[in-house]
């Protein structure tokens, strides 16, 4: 894969990842790569809220968290993401600041491979809204409040009830919200859509493994006082008693540019400090 054209996403509000993000562009400048800066980056917030408009190019360089790589994949629909990890959780990302140069090296050497991971598509009112890398919640408008909703899959009835919320999760968020609300990991090999109850009013409710082919529908049931939709963290939504969210794998997927293969379960224990006896 050859790289003649990098654009550069830094996360907002951030002097190490604007720092970086500087140090990233001149090294890539330094070695003929053309860079793509958003007009609104400077010096001292970073990127702007839309950081990948009109951005054509090869391959983007995300400084900062899973956040910010989130936000990116939203945006962007088949241009490769690196991450370089500034923030708290890079559970995503490729690499750190300290080996950002060896890391884009071997990226203009070649030496790569992509990586594709499933966005979930969502539907509401007839209108399709941004993708969702890591998962789709639907969750009470109020705090403290819990929603009544129904969820079928093709069609078929599977869960009635009360929560705080419901999360469709792909894969790769199988690891975010949904494992913090009780869901499995999932190995990364497998293609799933996951549904995820948070907090289900009848303990017996648990979470559900459905194919990457099933059409999920969420419908807020009478009596939830209004609820959220929320993609990625992101992406907002209000929502009203009766309305519905038709849930599916998207036909683009998440394209990330890789330079060596990763330990999944590995990566799991030192990101998530899971216990590991020796």
């Amino acid at each position: 894969m050859r790289i003649s054209r990098v654009g550069i996403v830094a996360k907002p509000n951030s002097e190490e990842a604007a720092r970086v993000a500087t140090d990233v562009g001149r090294f890539l400048s330094s070695k003929g790569v053309e860079v793509i800066r958003p007009a609104e980056m400077t010096k001292e917030s970073g990127f702007g809220p839309n950081p990948t408009a009109a951005i054509s190019a090869d391959l983007i360089v995300v400084v900062g968290g899973d956040g910010t790589i989130m936000r990116t994949a939203q945006m962007v629909e088949s241009m490769p993401i690196l991450g370089i990890k500034v923030g708290a959780r890079g559970f995503l990302c490729e690499t750190v600041p300290e080996e950002a140069v060896a890391t884009l090296t071997r990226v203009l050497e070649g030496k790569t491979y992509l990586e594709y991971k499933t966005k979930l598509s969502v539907d509401f009112k007839g209108r399709r809204l941004p993708d969702a890398l890591n998962e789709v919640l639907v969750t009470s408008a109020r705090p403290s409040k819990i929603i009544r909703f129904s969820v079928s899959a093709d069609g078929k009835p599977i869960h009635r009830g009360m929560a705080d919320g419901v999360i469709v999760s792909t894969t790769t968020g199988a690891t975010a919200y949904a494992l913090s609300a009780g869901g499995p990991l999932i190995d990364p090999g497998l293609d799933v859509i996951e549904v995820v109850f948070v907090c289900p009013l009848h303990h017996g409710v648990r979470p559900i493994i459905l194919p990457p082919s099933a059409r999920v529908e969420i419908t807020l049931l009478p009596g939830s006082s209004g609820g959220l939709l929320i993609l990625d963290g992101q992406v907002s939504v209000d929502l009203e008693d009766g309305e519905k969210i038709l849930v599916e794998k998207s036909r683009t997927p998440a394209v990330f540019l890789r330079t060596a293969p990763v330990d999944f379960y590995e990566k799991v224990r030192k990101s998530l400090n899971m216990g590991f006896e020796a």
